[in-house]
């Protein structure tokens, strides 16, 4: 079936609103690191090869260096008998190899001057000083050439890159010991609301644990930033422009609660004071009531209370701040296509992203299923899934069958 987008007309789209944010960020400046600190970092410059990878003509085998043309009679029966004239073992140059000899190579080790295949050492066998070539090996086996691997002047990593494992061991052996990476974007996180206890607290009559800001602080981290959690702010003005103001010396400011409509929501008010606001109300679920703004020189993004809704802004608005700030060439995690296992009903204005578990098909799509209840402070369903699906605005009922777009989490 055709999915037809339609948003309501008095909220902005999802798209919208994450462009309209994302054009005021800017890339702090870069820094550098040692290897041992670069994991997950995004690189801020090109690592190119110096010299040729390997540097040098070396064996991919542990066996004999010979020349192709001496043993191309050779089988199990009738093996081509060459002396043994010394060995090339990694760390140290071996001699020249003079005709009708051989040479044990181990791998890694240079090929010597004069040899152009390597024999495994299962197609030999020792007879004292000589050597039994049993297969007729044809040149070139088992030789990892000068370069092979990378010549110099190969751009291998690139800018906008997140490091992994694998990218800092191609940089130790170009020869780095430090990177040039993207600084980590200070973010100033606070929660309100009177009702909030901090986590470990016993929650009094009336009173609830404070998630939200735990959560938060390990997203912004997973997303590279130096996460600082201000503290909680009280349902007053005042309080709120105290943390406001303090957290208006960091690079982001990260709020959770009070941008909704009710008597003790004072955040879109004290930002407005203190700042500018650039988008309120996203044609979104869960997440609808997202303010963002600028208080300073900090971009400001307040998201609403109820956990899920604030764990999913997070993930649509924060975490590309994040990455921005740092240069990443990838600000959005990867979609994918799936096919809905089972009918999916949302408000008909609205792009909602559903909590979902992906299951593998026989079909040519993973398919995926509601996770649990889709309420926005129902938690077990978040942790139970593994991507969200988002469901177009446009529809009321979205049938088992239909083809959406998922995003993973896991």
């Amino acid at each position: 079936m055709t999915l037809a987008p339609a948003v309501s007309p008095d909220l902005e789209s999802v798209a919208g609103a994450q462009a309209r944010l994302l054009d005021g960020v800017s890339t702090l400046p870069p820094e550098q690191v040692g290897l041992g600190d670069a994991l997950g970092r995004i690189l801020a410059q090109t690592v190119s090869s110096q010299s040729d990878l390997p540097g040098f003509d070396n064996s991919a085998m542990d066996g004999y260096a010979v020349r192709a043309s001496e043993i191309g009679t050779a089988t199990v029966t009738a093996p081509v008998r060459l002396p043994v004239v010394g060995e090339s073992r990694a760390g140290a140059m071996p001699i020249a190899l003079g005709p009708g000899t051989a040479m044990r190579i181990m791998t890694g080790a240079p090929m010597p001057a004069g040899a152009d295949t390597v024999v495994r050492q299962e197609d030999t066998s020792r007879d004292g000083a000589d050597v039994l070539i049993e297969v007729a090996t044809a040149e070139g086996t088992s030789v990892r050439l000068r370069g092979a691997d990378m010549a110099a002047g190969t751009t291998v990593l690139r800018p906008g890159l997140q490091l992994t494992s694998v990218d800092i061991a191609v940089a130790a052996a170009l020869g780095n010991a430090n990177l040039t990476v993207g600084s980590r974007p200070r973010v100033a996180l606070l929660a309100t609301g009177d009702e909030l206890v901090a986590a470990g607290t016993p929650p009094g009559p009336a009173q609830l644990v404070d998630s939200n800001s735990p959560m938060l602080a390990a997203a912004a981290h997973e997303a590279g930033a130096l996460p600082t959690f201000l503290g909680i702010g009280r349902d007053s003005k005042d309080a709120l422009r105290t943390l406001l103001q303090t957290a208006a010396a960091f690079d982001l400011i990260v709020s959770s609660a009070g941008v909704s409509v009710g008597d003790h929501d004072w955040v879109r008010e004290v930002v407005s004071e203190l700042g500018t606001i650039s988008t309120w109300r996203v044609a979104m679920r869960p997440g609808k009531p997202v303010l963002t703004g600028r208080i300073g020189g900090a971009i400001f993004i307040g998201l609403p209370g109820n956990p899920v809704s604030s764990s999913v802004t997070f993930e649509l608005f924060a975490r590309p701040v994040i990455r921005k700030m740092q240069g990443a060439e990838q600000l959005h995690r990867r979609r994918i296509q799936v096919r809905l296992g089972e009918e999916m009903i949302k408000p008909q204005p609205l792009e909602t992203y559903a909590r979902a578990v992906l299951r593998e098909t026989s079909g040519d799509l993973p398919s995926a299923t509601s996770s649990g209840n889709q309420g926005s402070s129902m938690l077990q369903s978040l942790t139970r899934a593994d991507c969200l699906v988002v469901l177009p605005a446009g529809l009321e009922v979205v049938p088992a069958g239909t083809v959406v777009e998922a995003i993973p989490l896991r």
